[in-house]
């Protein structure tokens, strides 16, 4: 049951969050729709910022048939958006902003104009003051860092504003989501928010490099794909987020602008190709429907192919933006029934999994929503995603974690099988003593230790009287005195000695770190007197046995278990010629 509470506390609240999210959306696009002022105005630089949408109206060129003068023209016809804050959708014309903004004597200075949106193409930017162009300014991703007035994360464009009214004409162009938060900013408290934006950036760059770092460790030293197709999630969603917001083309490929176009449905591409192979492999899918897994297999690379068509130029941005919205939840849709299931049977990694989608899929219907004009482009929503990215890479870390110490245990498992299986294969089933094969292997390392001084000494027993005890008991008595002899022999030597049974009724001790022969004698007759007392296998009938011991010594007698076995068995061969039930040394 704890299992199920880990992995799906989230899942069944995933329609009514659906539902907050579409309120939410349908709420702020409402609130966005206010009615324009005809003039803003700047009375002081203490204000820091101005947000700009308030004042503005559009102009739709589908044609791309006009310039400045031409729009000028045409002021007459523009109009207050009726869209979601800033956020004009999937755009495919030249959108005209026109801007009319009143900077008072106190404000006068220098001012940054903020179109806080990254992935924009192409913005042109005219001012002018009472009728005349003062100023002339370009920018977006299809300029390299030095074309552009000032390499920020965003599109910035440096403003002397003198008092007096100014009109800002804007001419934007995308083939993405045309988005435009407009603001205009001091630069010291612009500073300020970069400062801090950078820092959640970083932060966030920070999270998904370790997270990549992790899955590469744990793929070279487990060798499970799992982690390379968690790792290919997690580098591609992370070069995503360094594009889309703008990080990437300020410190990484300002002079490259042609990435900041590829780059994010390359990415998004990439990252479903990654999960549908994490998820597929994270659930195991094969074992259960080879079917689903070859459809798994079919949509990773029907994404991978997509985005080398996109780095090709075969498709375009939007092509490209298209299929990962129709691809991007097939991974969800295959895999949740089955993920489903396997987390009501109490598979943590299927709950956790289930978790981490729903965060997932929250974020991309945003994203969703915001590249298609859904929703306004506030702060929140502009990161929703990003937001949403992380959390499912850290529930998907938390699968991994279940992978390995579920592969820890199997290991574990077969470990402690093979320790078993030896064991039995070194062991007499009867009498819990070393066997033959038992005897060899744990001879080794005992005759290596032996020297003067810290003889070694093996005694080869074979019984006497065992036989009648058989004849008269049957060989379940039989057994139980094999048993008894050898809880007796091990009782009389220490816990580092060897004691087998090699035979019928054939036993052997190994005593290592023994002074001298003499000593060896006395622990062979100790052994002797060990065996002697009655054993009762059936009640009120005592029977007895006896031994007769032959000794071999290391390494006066030989070094090799083969040779000291033999040489024992020759003086164990002497002492019952000799009359049994003694110790006999080789000579």
């Amino acid at each position: 049951m704890t299992q199920r509470r880990a992995g799906g506390w989230l899942w069944p609240r995933l329609p009514l969050l659906w539902l907050l999210l579409a309120l939410l959306g349908w709420l702020s696009a409402g609130s966005a729709r206010a009615e324009a002022e005809a003039w803003l105005r700047l009375d002081s630089r203490t204000a820091a910022a101005l947000a700009l949408w308030p004042g503005v109206q559009v102009l739709h060129d589908d044609r791309h048939a006009l310039d400045f003068d031409a729009a000028r023209a045409l002021r007459h016809r523009a109009e207050r958006p009726t869209v979601p804050l800033s956020n004009f959708g999937e755009h495919a014309g030249t959108l005209w902003i026109f801007l009319e903004v009143e900077i008072g004597p106190q404000a006068a200075g220098e001012w940054l104009l903020d179109i806080a949106y990254p992935s924009l193409d192409e913005v042109d930017l005219q001012v002018l003051r009472d009728g005349r162009e003062v100023a002339r300014l370009r920018n977006g991703d299809r300029l390299t860092g030095r074309e552009r007035p000032l390499l920020a994360r965003t599109h910035l464009m440096p403003l002397l504003l003198e008092p007096g009214r100014h009109e800002l004409i804007l001419r934007v162009r995308t083939s993405g989501s045309l988005i435009v938060p407009l603001r205009l900013m001091t630069p010291e408290t612009h500073r300020q928010h970069e400062e801090r934006a950078q820092l959640v950036q970083g932060l966030a760059a920070g999270v998904m490099l370790s997270l990549l770092l992790y899955s590469l460790a744990q793929w070279h030293s487990l060798r499970d794909r799992m982690f390379a197709y968690y790792g290919l999630s997690v580098l591609s969603l992370g070069l995503f987020q360094i594009a889309f917001q703008g990080v990437g083309m300020q410190h990484l490929w300002s002079e490259h602008p042609a990435l900041a176009e590829k780059l994010p449905p390359v990415c998004v591409l990439l990252g479903i190709t990654g999960t549908f192979l994490f998820i597929n492999r994270a659930l195991a899918i094969a074992q259960l429907s080879p079917r689903l897994s070859w459809a798994m297999k079919i949509g990773a690379l029907l994404c991978a192919g997509a985005a080398l068509l996109v780095l090709l130029d075969l498709l375009s941005y939007r092509d490209g933006q298209r299929i990962a919205k129709v691809l991007g939840q097939l991974p969800t849709l295959l895999a949740l029934p089955l993920a489903w299931r396997r987390w009501r049977q109490g598979d943590a990694a299927a709950g956790y999994i289930l978790s981490g989608w729903t965060v997932y899929t929250a974020g991309v219907l945003v994203l969703a929503l915001l590249i298609s004009g859904r929703l306004p482009a506030t702060p929140l929503v502009l990161h929703g995603f990003q937001i949403a990215s992380l959390a499912e890479m850290v529930m998907w870390l938390v699968v991994t974690g279940v992978r390995v110490a579920a592969l820890r245990r199997a290991a574990e498992q077969v470990r402690h099988d093979g320790e078993r299986l030896r064991l039995l294969s070194e062991t007499d089933a009867l009498t819990g003593a070393l066997n033959r094969r038992g005897l060899q292997q744990a001879a080794g390392p005992v005759l290596e230790r032996a020297r003067p001084g810290q003889a070694t000494a093996l005694f080869l027993l074979d019984l006497d009287g065992f036989k009648p005890v058989n004849d008269r008991f049957g060989h379940q008595a039989g057994d139980q005195v094999l048993v008894e002899v050898a809880r007796r022999l091990q009782a009389q030597v220490r816990q580092s000695d060897l004691v087998a049974r090699i035979g019928g009724d054939e036993f052997v001790v190994m005593a290592a770190g023994l002074p001298d022969a003499p000593a060896a004698l006395r622990l062979g007759q100790a052994l002797l007197d060990a065996i002697a007392p009655d054993i009762e296998v059936v009640p009120g009938q005592p029977c007895r046995v006896g031994a007769t011991i032959g000794l071999a010594m290391v390494p006066d007698d030989g070094r090799d278990i083969a040779v000291l076995l033999e040489r024992a068995d020759q003086a164990m061969y002497a002492g019952k010629q000799a009359g049994k039930r003694q110790v006999r040394r080789f000579t």
